[in-house]
Formats: structure tokens, sequence, C-alpha cells
């Protein structure tokens, strides 16, 4: 649960501007998907791939079960130079 309170820590206004709580609690799933985006990008394991040249994309999805279909948030690394982009990538798409 740390991890959930850091995420809404971080994004504490923008989730506090959404009135509607199923709104709320579906934006704060999404903005959990790309803070994990971010970790996976920065262990060894991946950060070693793309030094070594690798291909290797990471994607930031997630499941809906309200639709049953899943959704891209728009995020993709492919790269380390693309870690510090990603806070700057709108995280949300319909």
């Amino acid at each position: 649960l740390r991890h959930l309170r850091d995420v809404r820590r971080l994004h504490q206004e923008e989730v506090d501007a959404i009135s509607d709580e199923n709104e709320r609690f579906r934006r704060m799933c999404e903005l959990n998907v790309v803070e994990q985006v971010h970790n996976i990008c920065s262990t060894s394991i991946v950060q070693e791939a793309w030094n070594s040249g690798q291909k290797l994309s990471v994607h930031a999805w997630i499941y809906d079960v309200a639709d049953g279909l899943v959704h891209d948030l728009g995020i993709v690394a492919k790269a380390s130079a693309d870690i510090s982009t990603l806070y700057r990538t709108p995280g949300f798409a319909s």
C-alpha cells in the first residue's frame, strides 16, 4: 500500500480534482501503471539490456475490468533516455 500512497502523493492535485469516485479510482490505477513503467525501466536488468543494444520496449497498458479491454496509456520506453520523459507524456488515453 505504501507505493499507492506514493502515487497518490505525487499526483495528489490531479487526483483530488476528480470528483467522481470511480473515475478517481480509474485514474489512480492508470497513474500506478505509469509509475510501474518507470520502476521497471530503472531496474539494472532493463538498463543493462538497453546499454548492450538489445531491443526492449516497455509499454504502459492497463486492463479495464469495466469493459474487458486492454488500454494503451500512450507511454513506451525504448531506451534509458525515455525514462525522464515518462512524466511529461500524457498518461491518460481514452
